[in-house]
């Protein structure tokens, strides 16, 4: 463990200390005689795990960012704010550790491979059934050779995306005689709404600390987070900025699209599209898993056979809670038809919260009677207070600017019907 991890590392005030131990044993003894076992999972595999949950589609979005920001103020904002994600992350691990028996906090893309010959709505209807049949796992050790599946489709797309645009000459769409341009700050006419969005859908990406209990609480040795947790976050950072960055600059402020490979030429386009698809199913079943087990969990607490066995009716309510589960993600899919506001919208009402806010409480909570006990601790009181006000900013002027940015597009006809067989891939010009 690395010395910051060993420094920060919490111990168990005596008060709670009796029961956290007893629920930890019994959580221990029930995994020796389980079907189905728990805290089982390597460092290296919730590294596979922390890499499936970011390393996604979302990050084809950063070049619209980019565009929105400038060149200098994407980088700042990507930095930025995975800085303030890797002191957040750690400060939940701590908690995790100070509490063990907290656990639980594709259609555009076919479309495009397919030229819009298919109704997206189909295609939501047959991607929906594959990731709930995938879904009926119930244990977290089989996800990361999933995850490493899921992870590494995404690399070569990200890497096809980045060869593609600096191979084919002009982005998709280009029309004779007009010139690319990119700046270094946000372009001239720029609106806070706009701006605001393009840093939320930065934040979106960044923002995935809800599953780190999951995680955390499924590990057989948990202090050896840190080390999955500094592996991701190291390949993210690069991932993020290099892909704004250069996408950004060979498709310019006029052509950047979200997601990125929407400004490529059809022969590189398709084939990022197509290695899309895992990613998306894969990271689609690995939420279903961990919320539907945050669920099952309070519905059986620890020690019930039917966490552990194989039993009819732990596996009726399992099915239950799955099937229910995608069903309403499928129709907000299809009622809320739109990528970038998506986004926006769900990091403003959420991301505020379980990306800020509810950290910055937990590293208050950690270290009650000591804040400011030395320069390390007020160094960190302060981080806590800039992670609450970031968080309350996002909540507030977020969602204001993602509602607005909405409201704009179903005015211009940006946005299609909801549950209808409009094509929402891209259309590619050669």
């Amino acid at each position: 463990m690395s010395a910051f991890a060993e420094k920060a590392s919490p111990k168990p005030d005596s008060a709670s200390q009796l029961d956290e131990e007893q629920a930890q044993k019994r959580v221990e003894t029930a995994s020796m005689f389980s079907d189905i076992p728990e805290r089982k999972l390597t460092w290296k595999q919730a590294a596979a795990l922390l890499l499936t949950e970011y390393v996604v589609l979302a990050i084809l979005a950063f070049p619209w960012s980019f565009s929105v920001l400038g060149m200098a103020g994407g980088t700042i904002a990507t930095l930025t704010i995975g800085a303030a994600t890797l002191f957040t992350s750690h400060v939940l691990w701590r908690y995790c550790m100070r509490h063990p028996q907290i656990r639980n906090a594709g259609a555009t893309a076919i479309q495009t491979i397919r030229g819009g010959k298919q109704c997206t709505l189909v295609w939501g209807v047959i991607t929906g059934i594959i990731m709930f049949l995938a879904s009926l796992l119930r244990d977290l050790k089989h996800m990361s050779a999933l995850g490493l599946c899921a992870s590494s489709t995404m690399f070569i797309c990200t890497l096809v995306v980045l060869a593609g645009h600096g191979m084919q000459g002009t982005p998709n769409g280009w029309e004779e005689g007009v010139e690319i341009t990119w700046t270094v700050w946000a372009p001239k006419g720029t609106t806070f709404v706009q701006g605001v969005n393009a840093v939320l859908n930065i934040t979106y990406t960044w923002v995935g600390q809800a599953l780190i209990p999951s995680f955390v609480g499924d590990m057989a040795n948990p202090e050896d987070f840190p080390k999955a947790l500094y592996v991701s976050m190291a390949a993210e950072f690069c991932l993020f900025t290099i892909t704004g960055a250069v996408v950004y600059y060979y498709a310019g402020t006029q052509y950047s699209t979200a997601p990125a490979y929407g400004s490529l030429i059809a022969k590189y386009g398709k084939v990022a599209a197509g290695f899309t698809l895992p990613t998306i199913l894969i990271v689609g079943v690995l939420y279903s898993l961990i919320t539907s087990r945050a669920i099952f969990f309070q519905i059986f607490p620890v020690g019930s056979v039917h966490r552990t066995k194989h039993t009819v009716q732990g596996w009726s309510i399992w099915f239950a809670i799955v099937f229910a589960g995608w069903v309403i993600s499928f129709v907000i899919g299809e009622a809320v038809p739109f990528f970038n506001d998506l986004l926006s919208l769900i990091c403003s009402l959420f991301d505020s919260w379980f990306g800020f806010i509810l950290w910055a409480a937990a590293w208050y909570e950690l270290n009650r009677g000591k804040r400011l006990a030395s320069p390390y601790l007020i160094f960190e009181n302060v981080l806590s207070f800039l992670m609450f006000v970031t968080g309350a900013f996002f909540l507030v002027a977020g969602t204001y600017a993602s509602v607005e940015s909405i409201r704009h597009s179903y005015h211009t006809g940006a946005i299609k019907a909801p549950f209808q067989c409009t094509n929402t891939g891209f259309t590619f010009s050669r």
